[in-house]
This record gives C-alpha cells, structure tokens and sequence, in this order.
C-alpha cells in the first residue's frame, strides 16, 4: 500500500513484517536455504568481541635488552625463524582469501585484526633481536628476509611457484572443493599458530628479563587465535568427510611451519633448539596431532618435525 493510497483511503498502512520472519513464502522465496546451502559455521568463538577489542604494538624496552647478556647464537636463530614465521600471516591470507574461504564473513572479519596482531607481534620480536647490539649484523632477521632461505635450485623454485604461479593455480584447483575449502586453510592455521606458541614458550624458558617479558608476551597474544582456528577446524572436519579429505590434501602440501609456502633456511636448526626439551618435542607433535588424528587414512606427520627424536629415543 502506498502513501497516497493511505493518505485517500484514511486506514493506517500495513505494518511490515519483522525482520526474520519464518512464513513459508520467505523462506522459499527469499533465505534459499534448501539441503544445496552448507550452513554457516558458527562456534562459540566470539568473533565480534574479538574484532572490537583492537590491537596495538608491543612495547620492547631495548635499553634493558642491550645490557642484558648478549643472547645465544641458537636461541637468536629459533628467535629469527619464529619472527619469520610470525610474519607470513599476510602471505597465509592471500592463499585463503583468492578461495571460498574469503566467503567466510566469520573467517574474513577474523583475519582482518589476525593479521594486524601478527604484524605486531613479528615486529615485536624483530625489536628484541635487533636490540641485542652485541650480534653481528647479518643476523638480524630483518636485514634481508631472502639470506633465510634456501638459495638450492629446487627451493627456487619453489619461491617461483608459491609468489606467482600460486596465485593464479590456487583459485582454480580450490574451485573444485568449493565450500569445502575453508576446512584445510582452517586446520593448516590451527596447526601454524598451536606450534607458534609452543615453540614460543620453549624459547622463553632460556630467556631472563625483558627479553622473557617480550617473548612470553607474544605468546599469550597466540591463544585467541588458536582457540578460533581450532575450533573452526575440528567443526567442519568432523561435520563431513569431504571437508576432512580437503583438510586431509592441503596439510599434504607442504608444512604449516613453513610460512606462506616458504621454507625457512634456519628452520631445522631452530627445530632442533625449540625441541630439546621432551616436554616440547611432545607438545609440538600434539599440536599438528590436535586436527590430524581426525583425518581419515593413516597418520600425518609433519616432515619438518621427522629429525626429532621420539619419546623414549
């Protein structure tokens, strides 16, 4: 009814109906939600309070870093290997957001402050490795991020493959999984940030003073994201097979502990540091265990984890 019809005829013009209304003629002509929708993943993650906190840089006092005892060499080594990996978080998103993933408004609104508090927390532990003066420069991770990665031809290659001919194959192939997607870019994140923060607690515990302060820091900034990662994975694994076999081939290509698709050179060596602690070791194999064991077929060990010992060994 219009407002000149209302305005001729004197009777009030007709309500409109609620938003959410359940009458058949919406739902069939409207929501579309037939059997063909696979229905929104919603945990009970709150994704909102997430996003409205903000996020912020992580002060790094380098005064008292500096006259600190200088760090060792392998503790600076595990430290530039987590600050790289720290920092693939936009190189991560672009893999998911070129995919249905990008669908996902739960997931994209995530992302959005995600990658801001990895920015940060990357930039946070870059600060404390440049304050320890006493290291020569060529050790500073960001001096040149290429000097960390394997210069071999077939790791060349590979640079090639994930910064250009990635973007363009990526969204083909994940076009054939379509909606079932989001499912290995979530266990692959679930796997990369339970990692990031066990391997952060192990270096914390051969670090005193500000540099513990920092490092612990950064640590405890990763439980939100392992919480949402985690719990976006196992929902949509244990939902439906499909889902769990995508999840199953994207963990198949490649490790979640090499950022962005990239091996890191110092990357086994920083391994070998943040396991030499059976308790760590243990906790490194359970976090990449928290989403495979729901996978269907055997066991799926990560290769970059495969030169620890076992327990026992």
């Amino acid at each position: 009814m219009t407002l000149g019809s209302t305005l001729r005829s004197g009777r009030p013009p007709q309500e409109a109906a609620p938003f959410g209304d359940s009458s058949p003629e919406i739902r069939a002509g409207h929501l579309h939600l037939d059997a063909s929708i696979v229905p929104v993943v919603r945990t009970g993650f709150d994704v909102d309070a997430f996003t409205r906190r903000g996020t912020e840089r992580l002060p790094v006092d380098a005064a008292a870093i500096a006259a600190a005892p200088a760090l060792p060499a392998e503790v600076r080594t595990a430290l530039g290997v987590l600050q790289r990996l720290e920092a693939s978080a936009l190189a991560e998103s672009r893999a998911m957001l070129a995919t249905a993933t990008a669908r996902e408004a739960r997931i994209t609104a995530f992302l959005a402050t995600w990658m801001v508090d990895r920015f940060w927390q990357a930039r946070a532990l870059r600060d404390l490795l440049e304050a320890d003066v006493r290291a020569p420069a060529s050790g500073r991770p960001g001096a040149d991020p290429e000097e960390h990665h394997s210069r071999r031809p077939l790791h060349v290659l590979r640079r090639i493959h994930v910064d250009r001919v990635q973007p363009l194959l990526g969204p083909l192939w994940t076009a054939l999984a379509a909606e079932e997607v989001p499912a290995g870019h979530m266990a692959r994140l679930a796997i990369q940030e339970a990692s990031l923060q066990v391997a952060l607690r192990a270096v914390a515990r051969r670090l005193g003073g500000e540099a513990l302060r920092v490092v612990t820091t950064v640590a405890e900034r990763h439980e939100e994201s392992v919480a949402f990662f985690t719990a976006e994975a196992r929902t949509r694994v244990l939902r439906s097979r499909r889902e769990a076999a995508v999840a199953r081939l994207v963990l198949s290509l490649d490790s979640p502990l090499d950022g962005g698709g990239i091996v890191d050179r110092d990357l086994a060596a920083a391994v070998a540091v943040i396991g030499a602690d059976v308790r760590d070791r243990a906790a490194l194999r359970t976090a990449r265990r928290e989403i495979t064991r729901l996978l269907p077929g055997p066991d799926l060990p990560d290769p970059r984890l495969r030169d620890l010992p076992r327990p026992g060994e």
